[in-house]
């Protein structure tokens, strides 16, 4: 994939001396934590192994994809030197020996390779996956049910997995360092995580009707708003947010040695912002994943599904069904910060269109042009697509980095008219169609700043961050003031 490339070829970092992902004193958890750096260290000590030999284990098994982000993080005095690398990667890793990524290297990358890399013949489009009629749940296919009780009663039958007990090890590098979350619990139960993730493509197909051959029907409801307003007359309490928090690519880690109680390691993606500090240093932030998140509830019961461009081919919904990480996407801990009001009642009638009608242009861009991971870097990232959704909705937008390029926001213009042209977007969402054009060209792009667009970069950084962060440069980020002020 585009970003996990990118992920992959990084070799050296900040020029500070204190390292992105180091853990500040600021933090309280009753999960004891544990840097990359320090875990290294522990793991180094305990094979007896040298830096270097450990470095060439870990090089290893560098082509397995759910090491990339991990090859990308790894502090200072760990990084890799271009020759070390496989040879396909040397040349782009060379690009980053000595700094960070930067939004307006992270736009030219992903565009470059979707112009240069060729899409694998048997990849499924965009398209297609936002039409399938089926999820895969732990390795089975469960068909997609067109009843409320169907679905219930599919979710209701799967296995439960409430803990993550599985450590993954691989050969080249063990001595305790474990690729995932050893002991930490799902916020949710299996039936529940199944229901989100088929009631996530209930909404994704509605929405694919418009161009689909055949109509797909939900409880008699032919889209997403019909589909809330027959779950409002059920019983269900809906309301949705926009949501930041620091991502990590779903990649966990852990320290597990002898004797000792599991240690969690937090993980996040450095990002050079383009935006000095009163002292005149370029700020270092990491970057944040962002979303919708849809929150249905009726007694008991609760539903979570999350909106955004995804890694995983399209733009659409998704099951929130994240590990919880207190330290990364917990709201009751202040790591998931929740931008402006919920969106409830009539509110929910704008949303939903928009949301559908900003997956229709994005999916089907994708396809035409044939992009790899359904446009995801391209078309722009998480940030992007929710922050095109609040700017639509709300006229404002308080996410960075924004690094949707020109060249592609043409294109999404073209398209979204050709729609229109061709008849596919009806009368009355002509009014959608102009909200959307008008986020596009209004849309801020984080590829350099100076003069009187810095203090809106500045308030969008502060605003996308999360109130509290194990990190200490999220902690310091809070209380930095921009330069000249």
């Amino acid at each position: 994939m585009p970003f996990a490339l990118a992920i992959t070829c990084a070799s050296g970092w900040f020029a500070e001396p204190l390292e992105p992902l180091t853990l500040g004193p600021d933090w309280q958890d009753p999960l004891p934590l544990i840097s990359l750096d320090q875990a290294l260290e522990r793991s180094l000590l305990v094979s007896g192994l040298s830096r270097e030999q450990l470095i060439n284990r870990l090089l290893a098994d560098v082509g397995h994809p759910l090491l990339h982000p991990l090859v990308w993080v790894l502090p200072r005095r760990w990084r890799l030197a271009p020759a070390s690398l496989p040879a396909r990667l040397q040349g782009l890793s060379a690009l980053l020996q000595e700094g960070l990524i930067s939004p307006v290297f992270l736009a030219a990358l992903v565009d470059d390779l979707a112009h240069l890399w060729p899409p694998p013949a048997a990849a499924a489009t965009a398209e297609m996956l936002w039409q399938r009629q089926a999820i895969d749940w732990q390795g089975s296919a469960l068909s997609l049910p067109s009843q409320w009780s169907v679905l219930q009663q599919v979710a209701s039958g799967v296995a439960d997995q409430a803990v993550v007990d599985n450590v993954t090890r691989w050969p080249h590098i063990s001595h305790g360092l474990c690729w995932s979350n050893v002991g930490l619990h799902f916020s949710q139960t299996a039936q529940a995580r199944c229901a989100n993730a088929l009631l996530a493509q209930v909404f994704n197909r509605l929405a694919a009707n418009a161009v689909a051959p055949r109509v797909f029907s939900f409880e008699g409801c032919n889209d997403g708003a019909a589909l809330l307003a027959w779950l409002v007359d059920q019983g269900w309490s809906v309301r949705a947010r926009l949501r930041s928090s620091i991502a990590s690519f779903g990649l966990g880690a852990s320290l597990a040695l002898p004797d000792e109680p599991p240690r969690q390691i937090p993980l996040a993606l450095p990002l050079r912002t383009g935006l000095l500090d009163r002292d005149g240093q370029e700020v270092v932030s990491l970057l944040p994943h962002t979303a919708l998140e849809l929150e249905l509830s009726c007694g008991a019961q609760l539903l979570r599904l999350q909106w955004y461009q995804g890694t995983g081919g399209l733009c659409g919904w998704d099951g929130l069904n994240d590990l919880r990480r207190p330290w990364q996407n917990d709201p009751y801990t202040g790591t998931v910060r929740y931008l402006g009001e919920p969106f409830e009642g009539l509110q929910l009638s704008a949303l939903m269109p928009l949301c559908e009608l900003i997956a229709l242009v994005h999916n089907l861009e994708a396809s035409a042009s044939h992009l790899r991971l359904g446009g995801y870097g391209s078309l722009g990232f998480c940030i992007d697509s929710t922050a095109l959704l609040q700017q639509a909705l709300c006229g404002r937008c308080d996410l960075f980095p924004l690094v949707l390029p020109g060249l592609w926001r043409e294109r999404l213009l073209r398209r979204c008219s050709k729609l229109v042209e061709d008849g596919v977007v009806r009368t009355a969402s002509l009014s959608v169609v102009a909200r959307y054009r008008r986020a596009l060209g209004e849309l801020p792009l984080d590829f350099s700043h100076h003069g009187s667009t810095v203090s809106d970069a500045w308030r969008r950084l502060q605003a996308s961050l999360p109130v509290r962060s194990p990190f200490a440069v999220i902690q310091q980020l809070h209380q930095l003031q921009p330069a000249g002020s």
